[in-house]
């Protein structure tokens, strides 16, 4: 029988499970750190998700600014423009792997790692896969991540497909690829493939692509659409080879239209799951929803007091930056404090083409909340900056509640969005949350962060009036 080790802390997730475990170290505590991948430290953001796919996007921005080089009196031979695709992945897995190297290091140093799928045998006792060793603790952080949910298509287990998780692992570059699903790695991954010439197909059930402002969807998938081909709305009812060639017969959401869409490759994106499923959470009081996300209250708790649960696997703001903050509440209050996790002021942002970058409530959701508010918009083209960089499509949106002046939500659609959008989360995090802050904030003049000055300046009038 296995010896028991017991540790202070145990955290199972070595990606944003490394917050919680970092706190607990710096306290001087005892901490196992659970994770079943030895080469995949860091999480989804390090290894399949924020870090690999912004650095292929890096080479797509590269590419859009050669090709608009004319624009601005800069001659080229476009023909002479070549994709090393393979160089391109290349560099990218060059960074993951010093990402990798450098967690690995310092999980090595700091606490005691066990790699090995575990479960739970009891509220508060882990045993590895292998049996070999069993471990409890006084405090458990549960941040075991999420990963691609697959759908149940006819014939998909027949066909071969990427998912996320392995798409950075191709050779070549394919002359065609099929995407299911328009949320923001479909979105993310058609703008690199496309960008770099590969023929990108995107299929999804509604009209319009991606989870955001409705002003934002329309506006977004306008011009998508002149980059990639989109079936839309259509659902995909069967997968399909054709002479090598691999997709979906899709049908109309709205009819029994039919028709098959294939490429090169296939790469499914239609959403995530919890990888709870193997700790067998049946054994403890931590409850899960019927599909498998952990629930817990505001300070991070699960329904057993010593067992919090923070990033991906509770189903919340699903990124890197919500789950680093969820992780520090959650080892904060299981030892004494009482502290709230507050999404109202939690940006995201899609690195696609147009750029997004959001934060707060969209305008269907302040109707829906029966709000008094005043939505304000303000295109790329009503700054002289924007002028300059040649009047980009796009627009920034503010909505402000009537009477107090609280920030309700920012909608950005176009260049920097992702990097603009932070101006406003600092406001909305100030006590108050007012617009007033950013009108009474004097702008550089000519910079992009006018657009947002010009927008809270027409929605709020004088910041120095009670009116």
């Amino acid at each position: 029988m296995a010896e028991t080790e017991h540790f202070d802390v145990v955290v199972i997730g070595g990606g944003s499970g490394l917050t919680a475990a970092y706190y607990a170290d710096e306290a001087g505590k005892s901490v196992a750190l659970v994770e079943r991948w030895t080469d995949r430290l860091g999480g989804t953001c390090v290894n399949v998700g924020c870090i690999p796919s912004k650095q292929l996007i890096q080479s797509a921005e590269v590419m859009k600014t050669i090709r608009a080089a004319d624009d601005f009196g800069i001659t080229l031979d476009q023909s002479s423009v070549k994709v090393d695709m393979p160089a391109i992945f290349r560099a990218m897995r060059e960074r993951r792997s010093k990402a990798n190297e450098g967690t690995q290091g310092w999980v090595e140093d700091a606490f005691t790692p066990v790699f090995d799928e575990v479960r739970f045998v009891d509220e508060k006792t882990l045993e590895t896969k292998d049996g070999k060793r069993t471990i409890t603790g006084d405090k458990f952080f549960l941040a075991v991540g999420a990963r691609a949910a697959i759908p149940p298509i006819d014939g998909l287990d027949k066909i071969p497909y990427r998912t996320n998780a392995d798409i950075f692992d191709i050779k070549g570059q394919p002359k065609s690829l099929v995407i299911l699903g328009g949320g923001y790695i479909g979105c993310e991954f058609g703008h690199f493939f496309s960008t770099l010439g590969t023929k990108v197909t995107i299929i999804d059930p509604s009209d319009h692509l991606l989870s955001e402002d409705d002003d934002i969807r329309t506006t977004f998938t306008k011009e998508f659409a002149k980059k990639v081909d989109l079936v839309t709305p259509y659902r995909a009812v069967a997968a399909v080879e054709e002479e090598g060639q691999y997709g979906f017969k899709v049908r109309k959401e709205d009819g029994d239209e039919t028709r098959t869409v294939v490429g090169d490759m296939v790469l499914v994106a239609t959403g995530r799951r919890p990888n709870t499923d193997t700790l067998d959470l049946d054994k403890t009081s931590v409850k899960t929803d019927d599909k498998g996300w952990v629930q817990v209250d505001d300070h991070m708790r699960t329904s057993h007091p010593d067992i919090y649960a923070y990033g991906d696997c509770i189903g919340q703001g699903m990124f890197k930056h919500t789950s680093s903050f969820e992780g520090e509440i959650a080892y904060r209050n299981a030892f004494g404090a009482d502290l709230k996790m507050d999404y109202s002021a939690n940006p995201h942002a899609i690195f696609s083409d147009p750029q997004i970058g959001a934060v707060g409530l969209t305008e269907r959701e302040c109707q829906e909340k029966g709000l008094d508010y005043k939505a304000v918009k303000r295109d790329y083209k009503d700054i002289a900056k924007g002028e300059i960089i040649g009047k980009p499509p796009g627009f920034a949106k503010l909505l402000v509640e009537k009477g107090t002046r609280r920030i309700l939500g920012f909608h950005m659609l176009g260049p920097h969005a992702a990097d603009l959008v932070h101006e406003v989360v600092v406001a909305m995090t100030a006590e108050g949350a007012k617009a007033d802050l950013i009108k009474r904030s004097i702008h550089i003049h000519p910079t992009m962060p006018e657009l947002i000055h010009t927008l809270f300046t027409e929605a709020v009038g004088s910041p120095y009036s009670d009116a």
